[in-house]
């Protein structure tokens, strides 16, 4: 845990001069981090984000800013967790910072230095002095709209905004089941046409960093969804805020325009009011401010979901109608009002939820004015606003009166104070000293586990981040090693096609070669081509015989299927080779074999 402590040096946030600050940084155990002087805003920030502070102390918030929303502007800038202290603030009372100081055992002689006083401010808010400075709730708004505005145009244009509509409501549907499902308390408030879902809010109650993980920003052409904190528009304290106890009737008109109409006991108009993306937790503080609420309102039937736990945090009685008050019901009740009070509405929301507080109002104004009547008969001095309380709450008359005698009848009882009584007292102070010793304790204890928790979520989702980057990267990796893949194979194929062509193209060549022979043969004259029947050789089938003679293909110069291109020495061999062959059979094997003998070695001979 570390510690700010701040204490203007000079200048005036009020002035044109920008002012410069003297800081001191402690851990927890009090040693000083870092002492600084004439620092600027900007530092201050930086600091904070760069010593991971805990917690920041001043003697007077308004050192740092002149107005509200310019301080609430620098403090939102600070780590999310960092609490804001003011430390001569207690009960909602201001006090010197010197009594402050000497209350906790802190020595201050005289005037203290700006630098001084930071050390000093930092050493009480590690002694848990002072008071926190509200300026961000524990509230986070999730908003769904569409990415890109869609113009005119026709059927396209149509498709198109049906298309992002339906994005939408997808994108809503999964943000509610992700909320739901990790038990989120939320209000949401959706913005709806003929035509489907526009835009959509949530408005959770949680703190920012509690929706890491679970609910991520969007920032599409299509669809964004966008997580904010919810931050006040005003300084307070929060031990400073009294609800007022005065019993009064709320009409409520939620949605996007939350209508807020407020009417005391006698029906007279308190608040009319119309409060744009206002969240649960900033209403109740609203109409507590004005009263304490004894009926919640509603203008319809069934009763809306915010309307109901709105009921059920301030313990309210809900006052439905048995149907939805229709227009003209309405419009005759708000009629009423603003003759009667010389008002002039136009809002239609402002109408409807002071149209269900009116209504709330009639159902028990008779009861109401009959007890009012009867206390005033009685001449007895109670407080009315128990007894209009108590009837509200469904009790009769008679009863609710009974209780406030009671009241003022034990009231009268002075008790007895013992010695052993007050042992006993001074012993319960004691023990309560050493309890609020222990909660304040487990307070910084908790702080601190928060803190804790914060940062491992911040890291858990920066891991989710890197992870999902790592894996984009190895998915990219993996696809291009396909794609290298696939251009090898491709390659492969085409090295094969290319092999399969040079040999055909070098079989075309040889032929080319030898047709270029025949061409130059028969040109000379020195062959005889044969179709049909010639001299005893035939083509027959692409196959070249000499009477029953089957010829190797290969001694002649071309060969089709009907054609044939030969030496015209083939055939007087040929025609030698038959005669022989005839002699030879008036001879014997022996002389037989001599001849061919001969004959194969003259043909040899010849061929060289």
């Amino acid at each position: 845990m570390k510690v700010m402590g701040i204490d203007i040096e000079k200048g005036s946030p009020n002035s044109n001069e920008q002012p410069k600050y003297s800081i001191v940084i402690m851990d927890e155990t009090g040693n000083i981090i870092l002492k600084a002087e004439e620092v600027s805003r900007s530092r201050i920030v930086r600091l904070a984000w760069e010593y991971e502070v805990s917690a920041i102390g001043t003697d007077n918030v308004y050192e740092l800013g002149s107005t509200d929303k310019e301080i609430i502007s620098l403090l939102s800038l600070l780590p999310e967790n960092v609490e804001v202290i003011q430390v001569n603030v207690k009960n909602g009372a201001f006090m010197d910072l010197k009594e402050v100081a000497k209350e906790y055992g802190i020595d201050v002689q005289g005037k203290p230095t700006s630098s001084r006083t930071a050390y000093i401010v930092a050493s009480l808010v590690l002694k848990g002095a002072g008071t926190k400075i509200k300026f961000v709730e524990n509230r986070t708004k999730i908003i769904i709209s569409k990415g890109r505005r869609s113009g005119p145009g026709g059927m396209s244009s149509n498709r198109y905004k049906r298309h992002l509509r339906g994005l939408v409501l997808r994108v809503f549907k999964r943000v509610k089941e992700e909320l739901d499902r990790h038990n989120f308390d939320y209000d949401v408030v959706v913005r709806r046409t003929k035509a489907g879902l526009e835009s959509a809010m949530f408005i959770v109650y949680a703190p920012r960093e509690s929706l890491y993980g679970i609910v991520r920003k969007m920032s599409g052409h299509d669809v964004n969804l966008e997580i904010r904190p919810i931050y006040r528009d005003r300084i307070e304290f929060i031990d400073s805020k009294k609800a007022s106890q005065r019993p009064i009737i709320v009409g409520l008109d939620p949605g996007l325009e939350f209508g807020i109409s407020v009417l005391d006991m006698y029906g007279n108009p308190l608040l009319l009011s119309t409060k744009r993306g206002i969240d649960r937790e900033s209403l109740i503080e609203l109409i507590l401010e004005i009263g304490s609420p004894v009926i919640i309102a509603t203008d319809v039937n069934p009763v809306p979901d915010t309307v109901r736990k709105l009921g059920a945090i301030l313990r309210s009685r809900i006052h439905v109608p048995e149907k939805s008050l229709s227009v003209e019901e309405k419009q005759t009740i708000l009629e009423d009002i603003s003759k009667k009070y010389g008002m002039h509405i136009s809002d239609p929301h402002v109408r409807d939820s002071l149209a269900a507080a009116v209504m709330a109002f009639r159902d028990v104004e008779r009861k109401l004015r009959h007890a009012e009547g009867l206390i005033n008969r009685f001449g007895i001095d109670m407080d009315k606003n128990n007894v209009f309380r108590c009837i509200i709450d469904d009790n009769t008359i008679a009863e609710c009166i009974e209780k406030e005698i009671d009241k003022k009848i034990t009231e009268s009882k002075k008790p007895e104070i013992s010695v052993q009584d007050l042992k006993e007292t001074n012993q319960n102070i004691q023990d309560s000293n050493k309890l609020n010793e222990e909660i304040m304790f487990l307070k910084h204890e908790l702080l601190k586990m928060r803190r804790i928790l914060s940062k491992v979520l911040g890291e858990k989702y920066e891991l989710e981040r890197k992870i999902e980057e790592i894996k984009l990267f190895y998915r990219k990796e993996t696809e291009r090693d396909r794609r290298v893949e696939e251009l090898k194979n491709i390659i492969d194929q085409k090295n094969k096609e290319i092999s399969r062509l040079r040999e055909i193209l070098s079989n075309y060549d040889k032929r080319a070669s030898s047709l270029e022979k025949v061409i130059e043969a028969l040109i000379s004259g020195k062959v005889i081509t044969v179709r049909g029947s010639f001299k005893g050789m035939e083509v027959r089938d692409g196959k070249l015989y000499y009477g029953e003679w089957a010829i190797n293909n290969q001694l002649a110069l071309y060969i089709s299927n009907e054609i044939a291109v030969v030496d015209e020495s083939l055939i007087k061999d040929l025609q030698l080779l038959r005669k022989e062959l005839e002699i030879s059979k008036k001879v014997d094997e022996s002389s037989l074999k001599k001849l061919i003998d001969e004959y194969r070695s003259s043909r040899t001979r010849s061929l060289k």
